[in-house]
């Protein structure tokens, strides 16, 4: 057989951020539906016999053949299930296998492919597993129909649960490799699952159960009824519970944020399953207020109780349909880049940026929104008690918290485009950023001019005068919207777009570019005393250092670096720096030095780096410094100090570089990105 490369799991670099609506398998996604589907159900029949309908026989007599017929009926629904589970987790493995190994799902099932996605995949040895499970079910349905005694059942419910619970292998989280899968997600995952089928899966099983009562009729088969659905009532809410609160974990790890939620397919389809779960969840709040009142009241007259059983059991229908359908949309779901690793695209014309508003509105926001917030609860509980008359306080003051936090937040409504959330695939580093430099030469000079103070040869031909590129405020814009603008252009076509001539990447290095110009005109207004305030950042870039290849984001994991920029190879003050490296490593201080000339020279310190980076680098050296330049970086690569030796003061002495190492060191890392970079 010819050999097949198979990938046997998913790696961070392999969930990386995509573009696009992937398309959509529809053999794969109804096999994942079909198959969650009847593990549901599998897990539903063995809770409701064990939880639900025994317990109440137990505790109301009924007749011999009432629950002959209902355990009749549960082993039918149970062997359907079993077999669907096996059939279609068989034509699962199948297809997952053809998608693996790219061969033809013949020549999978013919071929031998499938013994290697068996014994070499997680999938498969997940499935393995999982077979096994069947054959315990069946054991234990075997058993309980010959011997009807009830500790089969629980085994069953034990190999049932066991069974839906390893789907979270199958699914997003065990491809992670950059989430806290084991401690957190999985757990979640698996508890997710086991209440999906507890509730959800016993569903059918209460409809079949409260419809034979509804034949039935007789008093002791209302009274089962009663007990069944009140216990059925308790576990709804215990298993609806459970979901709300794994749901919320694992759309954080998923989705994680509202442009993942509302901006791709898989948060689209996400927050429609959600829609339908808050369908499900008020079709049963009727049950729970209106109909399980008169079921728990023993004064009911029986023509109440069997009208209210049979209400319950169509809701329950209901709730069941709509069940189908959240099955649907987790087999399509399972099958699509989560939210978190697809570039979302926006689709609304505005976005909400709190860093657009001023400290006090920002305040007045919070303080709103939580009176807003507190006001809506009092409101839900005043009408749950139906207190209406305490309505009359608490609606206009959640209506006027409402417009409060409406108006303080205004200002903080920005203009908002397709890409506005879009992530650069080009890394901030000095080979892209030489990249973009030949291509703003091309394509944005002669308006924006050389230097991109927006002086350009044709910028007073035009109508609206060219941005200045060298402004701070060119770090306030995301990533995303100036990548729509380099794209389509702004400003009714005064600035024309670049998608028909620049391949993406290309649109992204030119945005590397002028955001690296922009950081190294900022970077030298940074004075020698340390700025904790938003700093320009610096690039990235790789050197070879005495034989070892390393990068500069590598050395800023351990502490804060000081590169030194020069023309002609300062010897005296590199020697000098060399001799203090042990006081500078242990104030966790690393130094680097860069050349940007011809002759770098042989000197302490001096690493190697490619023609690219000393182009990108020089950004950063001011051309009236006839000597070096030196930088210190936080560990976020953000300038933090500069010193020139043409400068105020010249450069810095021993003392001052351990002690500023020591206070960069200790700014945190979320401070020290720059708001504006990479966003």
């Amino acid at each position: 057989m010819r050999s097949r490369s198979i990938r046997t799991r998913p790696t961070a670099n392999s969930l990386s951020r995509s573009r696009g609506v992937k398309a959509i398998d529809p053999l794969l996604s109804s096999t994942r539906f079909i198959h969650y589907t009847a593990c549901v159900l599998l897990e539903g029949v063995f809770v409701f016999w064990c939880l639900i309908a025994w317990p109440a026989l137990r505790r109301t007599q009924t007749s011999a053949t009432f629950t002959e017929h209902l355990d009749r009926r549960l082993f039918a629904l149970a062997w359907a299930s079993l077999l669907v589970a096996l059939v279609s987790g068989a034509g699962w493995l199948i297809v997952v296998g053809s998608k693996m190994s790219g061969a033809p799902i013949t020549s999978v099932v013919q071929g031998g492919v499938l013994g290697i996605v068996l014994t070499q995949t997680h999938f498969g040895i997940d499935w393995i597993i999982r077979a096994a499970l069947i054959v315990v079910i069946a054991a234990c349905l075997v058993v309980q129909a010959r011997t009807r005694k009830h500790a089969a059942a629980w085994v069953g419910l034990l190999a049932a649960s066991a069974f839906i619970g390893s789907l979270a292998w199958a699914g997003h989280g065990a491809a992670a490799d950059n989430v806290p899968f084991d401690a957190i997600h999985a757990p979640a995952d698996i508890l997710h699952l086991l209440a999906a089928g507890a509730w959800l899966g016993a569903l059918l099983p209460l409809v079949i159960f409260l419809a034979q009562v509804w034949r039935d009729k007789s008093p002791q088969a209302v009274a089962v009824a009663r007990t069944a659905t009140l216990r059925f009532s308790v576990l709804g809410i215990s298993s609806v519970g459970t979901l709300i609160v794994t749901g919320v974990v694992n759309t954080w790890f998923l989705a994680g944020n509202v442009p993942a939620l509302i901006g791709t397919l898989y948060g689209q389809l996400l927050l429609l399953k959600v829609a339908l779960f808050a369908a499900m969840i008020a079709m049963a709040a009727v049950n729970q207020r209106r109909l399980l009142p008169i079921l728990a009241d023993n004064a009911s007259e029986p023509g109440r109780c069997l009208q209210a059983i049979r209400e319950v059991r169509r809701n329950a229908s209901i709730e069941a349909a709509v069940g189908v359908l959240v099955l649907a949309i987790v087999g399509i779901i399972g099958i699509l880049p989560p939210g978190l690793h697809t570039e979302p695209r926006w689709p609304l014309p505005f976005r909400f940026d709190l860093a657009e508003l001023a400290p006090r509105a920002q305040s007045i926001f919070e303080v709103a929104l939580v009176a807003f917030a507190l006001c809506l609860v009092a409101t839900i509980v005043i009408a749950e008690r139906r207190r209406y008359r305490a309505m009359t306080a608490s609606v206009p003051l959640m209506i006027l918290f409402g417009i409060v936090s409406w108006v303080a937040l205004r200002p903080g409504i920005v203009h908002a485009y397709p890409t506005s959330f879009y992530a650069s695939t080009q890394p901030y580093s000095a080979p892209f950023i030489a990249s973009g430099a030949p291509l703003y030469a091309q394509n944005c000079s002669e308006c924006h001019g050389a230097a991109g103070r927006g002086n350009g040869p044709l910028a007073g031909s035009l109508p609206i005068r060219p941005a200045d590129l060298t402004e701070p405020h060119l770090f306030a814009h995301k990533a995303g919207d100036l990548y729509w603008w380099v794209s389509h252009g702004r400003d009714n076509g005064v600035m024309p777009g670049f998608a028909d001539k620049l391949t993406p990447q290309q649109r992204w290095d030119l945005i590397n570019f002028v955001l690296a110009r922009t950081a190294g005109d900022l970077s030298k207004q940074t004075g020698s005393q340390i700025s904790t305030t938003a700093a320009a950042p610096f690039p990235d870039f790789a050197f070879e250092e005495n034989g070892a290849q390393n990068t500069l984001s590598r050395m800023l994991k351990n502490g804060p670096v000081l590169v030194v920029l020069f023309a002609t190879p300062p010897n005296a003050r590199l020697k000098q720096l060399a001799n203090l490296q042990p006081r500078l490593t242990a104030a966790g201080l690393r130094v680097v030095a860069v050349g940007l000339g011809s002759s770098t020279g042989k000197a302490p310190l001096i690493v190697d780096v490619a023609h690219n980076v000393r182009t990108a680098l020089a950004l950063f050296r001011s051309s009236k410094d006839g000597g070096e330049t030196e930088l210190m970086l936080d560990r976020g690569g953000n300038v933090r100090a500069r010193w020139t030796a043409s400068g105020p003061g010249g450069l810095a002495d021993p003392g001052t570089l351990i002690s500023d190492a020591v206070r960069v060191k200790s700014i945190p890392v979320a401070a020290a990105n720059h708001a504006g970079h990479g966003g």
